[in-house]
């Protein structure tokens, strides 16, 4: 892992000790999507794991997505679909593969393009 993984695991938004403020809800609105390349995310994590994925086991899509979180804009608009799911064991209510023990994603080699491609404001303007 580069760089970013540092700041993001150590320093997220430039706060020490903060780590994975894209791949964890928090009490925010926030949504961890849209995601444009479930099938060949689905296909590798196949791979990877050994067994067959099943789109429903990560990914969340508008139907139920807007119910679960009824007050948060992000999980109304249609747009923002599909999204990871969300531990809701952990209060941070991170994506199903963020590890908070170890504030690292599990799937970081084969993560989906959205969180490939994704750079918060405080890694654009400070790498």
């Amino acid at each position: 892992m580069g760089t970013d993984c540092n700041i993001c695991s150590t320093k997220c938004f430039g706060r020490e000790g903060y780590h994975g403020s894209c791949c964890t809800l928090e009490d925010r609105d926030w949504i961890i999507g849209p995601h444009h390349d479930t099938e060949d995310f689905i296909k590798k994590l196949s791979l990877k794991l050994g067994r067959e994925i099943q789109e429903e086991e990560i990914f969340i899509n508008y139907d139920e997505g807007s119910k679960l979180f009824p007050n948060k804009s992000t999980w109304q608009n249609p747009e923002s679909y599909p999204a990871l799911r969300v531990d809701f064991f952990n209060p941070r209510l991170p994506c199903i593969f963020y590890n908070t023990k170890i504030k690292a994603c599990t799937m970081y080699d084969i993560r989906p393009n959205t969180c490939e491609i994704y750079e918060c404001d405080y890694l654009a303007s400070n790498t």
